[in-house]
């Protein structure tokens, strides 16, 4: 029998990434972002050279040196630029001498997507939107050089789609410029721009998306038909005036203090709604809208009023509470009878910073109100020093979900398995004089993991064979009237 040849054999079916074309390698490179390209540049001399004609530029300050060179290079080989980055996430307060000639160089070499991120720069705002290869420009905390004696026979800066401004100081002449400069855009972006006095977004051709955060008591005036997207966050008392959106079909408004009456009229008036979404604003409404196909509302404590939602095409509504009012039974009670008077909520997510030990005696007195039902319950529970069985009684006291998704502590999912396993157990033994405190019978249990992979249940023990300290179990839930 011939021995064994000692040397090794050499692996034929090897491929390194090498072998791939140049073309295919640059295209990878152009999807990546600049670091993680950076870092792929090790593996060959031609994934050193695609890296080194990068098309995407993102700097981080304070490498002056570094984006210098770059930007030098570039200019010189003529190498085109898709965007450029520039951030500085330490808050340097170092000034720029270079940035007007960066720009210069990104606007030079076809520049599509521009994007800074410095508090301590002043912008040529007139030369950049002189441009006509810019397609969106995202400016945050910076200055711009915006000459009073310049704002008059601005050219316009037809290629550009994406405006967005935060934390950045302008007036109402100023933003007014900028909007007239750039009438095409389709998303536009500001987010607590001080300076203003009062907003106003009137002649935009082209605008889809319209996003607007500010913390200050400002008049909004909104005039815009082919607008689809709105957003608002912000502290105004009526005085969010939106009007001609014939086209808007998602409305998402927060932190807004309102008189009665007013969400309702101005939500009456965009027929085409699909998508609502109201976070922190008045709670006491009754919406006709007869197209809105999805309803979201967030609040930090019950709503005091019922919630209506007059839709023949409402496939999904969803409610989220933050629950930071202490928990006793009064709060069950208010909870149950909320969900019972309001429209019938597809999802109810609740958050609880914490949670104690729950008075049921008290609890099962009130019985006038029937259980509600709800498809999908999600409960989020950060406390974890104890398990609380009282405050899961009272949970599924105030309403039978049939999906209940459980984010946790194991001592906490623990709880509930025991809990459920009981309730079942209990709606199987007791009689009709004796029935357990809940008007439905708990008749199946099935548990899931964070995968939506079953898990077996023994003796009212999950058999997880690696328990961490936090973990995501769903169980489905088969109730029945007894």
């Amino acid at each position: 029998m011939r021995k064994a040849n000692g040397r090794k054999k050499k692996n034929c079916t090897t491929i390194t990434l090498d072998v791939l074309p140049d073309c295919l390698i640059y295209k990878i490179l152009s999807y990546l972002p600049f670091k993680e390209a950076a870092q792929m540049s090790i593996l060959s001399k031609t994934w050193l050279q695609a890296w080194l004609i990068h098309p995407n530029l993102e700097f981080t300050l304070p490498y002056l040196k570094v984006v210098d060179s770059f930007m030098e290079r570039y200019r010189d080989g003529k190498i085109p630029i898709e965007k450029f980055e520039l951030s500085d996430s330490a808050g340097s307060s170092q000034g720029f001498p270079s940035i007007d000639k960066w720009i210069d160089i990104a606007l030079q070499n076809g520049v599509k997507y521009l994007v800074f991120k410095v508090a301590s720069i002043s912008l040529p705002i007139f030369t950049i939107l002189a441009a006509k290869s810019l397609r969106e420009l995202v400016l945050e905390g910076c200055t711009l050089n915006m000459p009073v004696s310049l704002t008059s026979g601005i050219a316009n800066c037809d290629s550009l789609r994406k405006l967005s401004l935060s934390c950045v100081s302008l007036d109402e002449h100023m933003l007014q410029t900028l909007l007239s400069s750039c009438p095409l855009i389709v998303n536009f972006i500001l987010k607590d721009c001080d300076g203003l006095e009062k907003i106003e977004l009137l002649n935009l051709q082209k605008i889809k998306s319209v996003f607007i955060s500010t913390q200050r008591n400002l008049p909004v005036k909104i005039r815009a038909p082919t607008l689809e997207h709105l957003s608002y966050s912000g502290y105004l008392s009526d005085e969010l005036d939106v009007v001609e959106c014939q086209n808007l079909i998602f409305l998402d408004v927060s932190y807004v203090l309102t008189s009665d009456g007013f969400l309702q009229h101005l939500i009456s008036r965009f027929q085409s709604l699909k998508v609502l979404k109201i976070q922190y604003c008045g709670d006491n409404l009754e919406i006709d809208s007869p197209n809105l196909v999805s309803f979201e509302y967030v609040r930090d404590q019950i709503p005091e009023h019922k919630i209506v939602i007059e839709s023949r095409k409402l496939k999904h509504s969803k409610i989220v509470l933050h629950c930071y009012d202490y928990l006793n039974d009064a709060w069950f009670c208010k909870l149950r009878k909320f969900l019972s008077n309001s429209t019938s909520w597809s999802q109810v997510s609740l958050y609880f910073p914490k949670c104690n030990e729950i008075n049921m005696k008290d609890l099962q007195l009130h019985h006038r109100v029937a259980t509600p039902q709800v498809d999908i319950l999600n409960v989020n529970i950060l406390w974890q020093n104890a398990q609380c069985p009282t405050f899961v009684d009272a949970l599924l006291w105030s309403c039978h979900p049939r999906r209940l998704n459980l984010h946790s502590s194991i001592k906490m999912i623990t709880c509930f398995i025991c809990r459920l396993m009981y309730m079942k157990n209990s709606s199987q033994s007791f009689s009709q004089r004796s029935k357990p405190w809940h008007s439905h019978q708990l008749m199946e249990i099935k548990v899931f993991d964070g995968k939506n992979q079953p898990l077996q249940l023994r003796n009212g023990e999950l058999a997880i064979s690696t328990l961490t300290d936090w973990k995501e179990v769903s169980f489905l839930l088969d109730w029945q009237c007894s």
